[in-house]
């Protein structure tokens, strides 16, 4: 079934052409597409042809981590949702003669079950935040809140951003940030918000538990190390291609590294609850939107501009 879908030709080069899907088989659906989101961090990656996870690619590829859509067609074996509910869906790999990650930029896509979250309601445009809201609960659960005196982010884009919101929720206060745009700072729960790394003085030397890295540079973690008490933890929560730093000028700390790079689903029915009640918010973020017909003004908007966190394209 053929459909129309953003696609990345080439390094750098983005078009809105027709592709096709594979058959729907009994444990997919087929969902039509009412909104999709940019994530700048993963669309810069996969621009140039890099994938954010061990699967290889080739151009052409189709972009797009999450859509918001309504079901159109059910396999046979799908009992959770019927045609004429909506869901959240993050994930479609189906598609003939091109490849994707994530592939949900498109005007229709299937989805296999595991892959998405029946709404139960009409859908909301501010539910294309609950993947961001679900990595960043994610995030903190790997922490031991309890015994965590101080922490500090390193890049408030909307992961960042949303992981302040959540330490918030959970009652941890004790945040402090760095981030080169003013705009984003304006946005965050944080207490001392600095420009660059430098800009920390020798006062905060030894000062955090945890230092959070959400900018996908491993580089600042050298930086970042003076800041860190002895045998503190570096949350690595960007996307990476290369896990290269140089060991030596880590060792003497002796930090922990913890990887975040897995989502489970169950913390994304909690982002879905706490987005619904108004628990947590982060509707803010949400800070540009454009018609599908502007999709390379939005993709600029997305990638380029500052004040940009997170933006949605409606289809």
């Amino acid at each position: 079934m053929p459909s129309n879908a953003i696609v990345y030709t080439k390094s750098n080069k983005l078009e809105f052409l027709p592709i096709v899907s594979a058959p729907l088989s009994e444990h997919e659906i087929r969902v039509r597409t009412i909104a999709t989101s940019i994530s700048a961090g993963i669309e810069r990656f996969l621009l140039t042809g890099k994938s954010i996870t061990r699967k290889e690619l080739k151009f052409p590829i189709v972009p797009g981590s999450e859509c918001i859509g309504e079901v159109i067609e059910v396999g046979s074996a799908v009992t959770s949702v019927e045609p004429g509910e909506y869901v959240y869906a993050w994930k479609s790999e189906k598609w003939e003669e091109v490849q994707s990650v994530f592939g949900c930029q498109a005007e229709s896509v299937m989805v296999r079950e595991g892959d998405f979250l029946p709404l139960r309601r009409a859908p909301e445009e501010s539910d294309l935040l609950i993947g961001l809201l679900a990595d960043a609960l994610s995030a903190v659960h790997k922490l031991d809140l309890e015994h965590t005196e101080r922490v500090l982010i390193l890049g408030l884009g909307a992961l960042g951003l949303t992981i302040a919101e959540v330490l918030h929720y959970y009652n941890f206060t004790a945040v402090d940030a760095c981030e080169m745009f003013i705009q984003r700072g304006d946005l965050a729960k944080a207490r001392d918000i600095a420009l660059d790394l430098s800009d920390f003085t020798a006062d905060y030397n030894n000062r955090y538990d945890v230092i959070i890295e959400c900018t996908g540079r491993l580089l600042l973690l050298e930086s970042a190390l003076r800041l860190l008490k002895p045998q503190g933890k570096f949350l690595l929560a960007g996307n990476y291609e290369v896990m290269k730093t140089d060991y030596r000028l880590l060792q003497d700390k002796e930090p922990q590294l913890i990887f975040s790079a897995v989502t489970r689903y169950d913390e994304k029915l909690t982002a879905k609850t706490l987005l619904e009640t108004h628990a947590i918010d982060v509707a803010r973020f949400l800070t540009h939107r454009f018609p599908i017909a502007q999709y390379e003004v939005g993709y600029d908007v997305a990638l380029n501009r500052p004040d940009c966190i997170k933006t949605s394209l409606l289809w």
